[in-house]
């Protein structure tokens, strides 16, 4: 059992994990679409039998290492607190050394929640927001065969040694990112107070300082916000930051801390973040690791009994065909025809299982989200009842999903009509229905379609 702390009662505007919402995180991560970024909330260790925060341990041992009273009626005692008076009465060189020797130089234990999510291997970039080398002590710990990347993001620092590297990719080898720095003896390397936390977050929204690698890698990525529990200025900022150039009309973020507050999870809200407040981000770390494994162990036992997948081997940036089975024929002639214009094409050509299992589902799922496209056949038969047109109704919802994480001007839905089926019919389920829909004429794909196509799978297959 993970240590935790009490739970306060749900914000306004915030949101509970169902099993779907876990479902489509869980898949998202299995797809390398995720990055996490961590927060302080995450570093609690038992202390006498009880749950404590890093951040108030490292508070109290820093306050009696340079004989730092604690201030009548403080709530809260951490690094923070006694960094901020303490820059009141040494130099910026002496903070520096001071709290590297608390945090860096004496031997903490790694707090659960971060073991936890070193191991879930299809994580390749940690974000920290916190200035302690524990998760990098976390990710040795849990993949001793690999060579971990630290990278520590400083103002005005060179963007060749605070950026990730040009064309990053999630399957390189795996890193961790320092946003506000990392302790060290010397100035300058770590946010080491409150005041130093507002100079890196300007810096992160500057120009010519930003991590724009980095910025550039969350492209079309989930950021999972974990306990960061930042108070409301800052977390506009942060967000702001993190964002980068993203076209906000598509974020896909969730915010998991213990406490939001108002005006932040408002902020957030207005850009479709899921705030979850309803659970502590270490219980949320630990589930998420269960959830994982246990897909990741159905998805290699599926992998090795469908070799290729349920109809063929899937090439990432194809188009995925997803049709009612009476349709099947017409269909197939569609991929021909795409297939002749060199347009990978996929569709699932067995019959429908009576009661499709996970593994089946997962790697239907899986082909959706590594489709450049999900071209949605609608004709007449979607409209009528049996098993085929139930299950495309699923396919669609994953679809829907898997669109979140698209830039709009990707235009990852592609409907296609095969009959007479007049726009804006109400069998047609909505987004779909909202949608502007291509129509085959005399039997064949439209040009323009086939033109959109076969840019996007460049665009899609393009090195990032």
């Amino acid at each position: 059992m993970s240590a935790s702390l009490p739970v306060p009662p749900t914000a306004s505007g915030t949101m509970e994990m169902t099993e779907r919402e876990w479902d489509k995180l869980v898949n998202l991560v299995l797809e390398g679409c995720v990055i996490p970024v961590l927060g302080p909330e995450l570093l609690v260790v038992p202390e006498n039998g009880e749950p404590t925060h890093l951040y108030d341990m490292w508070g109290s041992a820093l306050a009696a290492q340079t004989q730092i009273a604690r201030p009548e009626g403080a709530r809260r005692w951490t690094i923070y607190n006694v960094a901020n008076l303490l820059s009141q009465r040494e130099n910026a060189g002496e903070v520096a050394y001071d709290i590297d020797d608390v945090v860096r130089r004496r031997p903490w234990p790694i707090p659960t929640s971060l073991q936890s999510l070193a191991r879930i291997q299809d994580f390749s970039l940690y974000i920290t927001t916190t200035v302690d080398h524990l998760m990098f002590q976390a990710m040795n710990e849990a993949r001793p065969d690999a060579e971990v990347e630290q990278i520590k993001f400083t103002p005005r620092g060179v963007k060749s040694a605070v950026d990730l590297p040009n064309h990053y990719h999630h399957d390189r080898t795996p890193g961790v990112y320092h946003l506000f720095g990392a302790t060290s003896p010397t100035d300058g390397t770590f946010a080491k107070t409150e005041d130093d936390l507002i100079e890196y977050s300007w810096s992160l929204l500057d120009q010519q300082y930003a991590p724009e690698n980095l910025y550039d890698f969350l492209q079309k990525k989930t950021v999972l916000l974990l306990g960061c529990n930042l108070p409301d200025w800052l977390g506009r900022f942060f967000i702001h930051a993190i964002n980068g150039r993203r076209n906000q009309e598509n974020i896909n973020m969730y915010y998991v801390s213990l406490t939001c507050e108002p005006g932040l999870a408002e902020y957030l809200n207005r850009r479709r973040a899921k705030v979850v407040t309803n659970i502590s981000p270490i219980d949320f770390a630990e589930q998420l690791y269960t959830r994982w494994q246990a897909r990741s162990q159905s998805k290699t036992a599926s992998a090795a009994a469908l070799p290729g997948g349920p109809a063929g081997e899937f090439k990432p940036g194809a188009v995925f065909l997803s049709y009612a089975s009476e349709d099947r024929a017409k269909v197939r002639a569609i991929r021909d025809q795409l297939e002749a214009n060199n347009i990978d094409t996929w569709l699932d050509e067995r019959e429908l299982p009576a009661d499709p299992g996970n593994d089946y589902l997962l790697t239907i799922r899986e082909n959706i989200r590594k489709a450049a496209f999900f071209v949605p056949i609608i004709s007449r038969a979607l409209d009528r009842s049996g098993p085929g047109p139930r299950f495309v109704w699923r396919e669609w919802r994953m679809a829907e999903d898997a669109s979140m994480e698209r830039r709009k001007e990707d235009r990852y839905l592609q409907p296609l009509v095969i009959d007479d089926t007049p726009s804006g019919a109400q069998f047609v389920e909505s987004p779909y229905r909202d949608l502007q829909w291509a129509r085959l004429r005399d039997g064949k794909v439209p040009p323009e379609l086939i033109e959109t196509l076969s840019r996007g799978i460049r665009n899609y297959r393009r090195p990032r």
